[in-house]
């Protein structure tokens, strides 16, 4: 009996070995995901010419040439995840740049090199993520989203886009720290393809979906939500044409009938008036309008950032008047031309009760808008009420 028992056990044994052998077998391990793009030429859309496929360094690279325009990648919409890849600029090149969530190039989101910057480690525009409206490249608008990074010549540059809903971070050269840490990408798009441009080569080329590093997709924070000081309420004519060498000035102001609209401030303050309206091929002028309320007469200064050229009148009385002139080196505001709050500063005098504020905005370069910010609210009781000014 005793025999019996034992076999039937060793019996029980040997297949259940065979089942857990079998179950093994069966078990194939997942093959991890290869989210490498490949560079060959049926992957891309280009201009003939101007993209070449080849072995550089060592790597399967696509060489881009100068003046290429976009080199598009196909058949792949991109939204939330990790863009990186590795990039050698072909000097002279001004700037080696990736794009995405492009619709097509007018509107879309660019990160970019400036490659004349290679070596210096300490100018602040090396590299910039923009927006684009229109077709207009907002670099002039938004100097807070550019920064140093240290560029190598004549070798690779490792660069990673890190996206998430409203933020990204950009890494350079495997340094832990970002380059670039933007708040919340303001381009119209939230998907789209990715496409490169400027002289170059790029290599080993990865696009993740969705790896997003715990990079939260919420809107990071706005530090002027903490300040009452900002004018953030206008009513708005429409854009009118502004002849070169002819002045805005009390006397060619929209009629009152003539402000149909109004626009409110973005994030820092800014009135963004290339979102709104788009880019100007000539020069083109828009007319701002809002109140402020004091309990009493106020002296105070009025911060302007402003591109490219303002006007401001103040109880029917010219207080400013100025340009921001990126073509011309003698005529550019700090930033370097770029709109700042820090462009402008200049004294105004409140009278107590209602105080009309009227600016003008000329444009015919690139991004136009104003960001106004008062220095100080001290006796000041109302902003922002421009219902009475809309004639709809």
């Amino acid at each position: 009996m005793k025999t019996r028992v034992l076999l039937i056990l060793f019996f029980l044994a040997i297949q259940s070995f065979v089942f857990a052998q079998k179950n093994k077998a069966a078990v194939t391990p997942a093959k991890p995901v290869d989210f490498t793009i490949p560079l060959t030429p049926e992957k891309w859309a280009f201009q003939a010419g101007k993209v070449d496929f080849v072995d550089y360094k060592g790597q399967k690279s696509m060489k881009i040439a100068p003046q290429s325009g976009q080199v598009v990648l196909k058949d792949l919409v991109f939204k939330d995840g990790t863009i990186e890849f590795d990039v050698e600029p072909i000097l002279p090149e001004f700037a080696q740049s990736i794009y995405f969530h492009r619709r097509d190039e007018k509107e879309q989101e660019i990160v970019y090199l400036r490659v004349g910057t290679i070596g210096n480690k300490l100018t602040n525009s090396a590299i910039q993520y923009t927006p684009y409206f229109d077709a207009i490249n907002m670099w002039d608008m938004y100097p807070q989203y550019q920064g140093p990074a240290l560029i190598k010549g004549g070798d690779w540059n490792h660069i990673k886009l890190v996206i998430s809903g409203l933020q990204m971070r950009v890494y350079l050269n495997h340094l832990p720290q970002p380059v670039l840490e933007i708040p919340k990408l303001e381009g119209n798009m939230k998907e789209g393809s990715i496409a490169f441009d400027g002289a170059s080569y790029i290599a080993n080329l990865q696009i993740k979906p969705d790896a997003t590093e715990g990079l939260t997709p919420q809107e990071g924070v706005d530090l002027s939500n903490h300040e009452a000081n900002y004018l953030r309420k206008w009513a708005i004519s429409t854009p009118t044409d502004l002849p070169p060498g002819s002045e805005a000035f009390l006397g060619n102001q929209p009629k009152v009938e003539q402000f149909t609209d109004s626009i409110k401030a973005e994030r820092g303050g800014f009135v963004n008036l290339t979102r709104k309206f788009g880019g100007n091929k000539s020069r083109k002028v828009v007319w701002l309008k809002t109140k402020i309320i004091a309990k009493e007469n106020v002296k105070t200064r009025l911060q302007l950032g402003f591109s490219d050229e303002v006007w401001v009148f103040l109880n029917k009385q010219t207080v400013f008047v100025d340009k921001n002139l990126f073509q011309q080196a003698a005529m550019r505001k700090y930033p370097e031309g770029r709109m700042s709050k820090d462009n402008a500063s200049f004294g105004i005098n409140l009278k107590a009760g209602e105080n009309e504020l009227l600016i003008a905005v000329a444009n015919d370069f690139y991004g136009w808008g104003i960001i106004a910010r008062l220095e100080s609210t001290d006796g000041i009781t109302g902003l922002d009420e421009v219902k009475e000014f809309v004639r709809n």
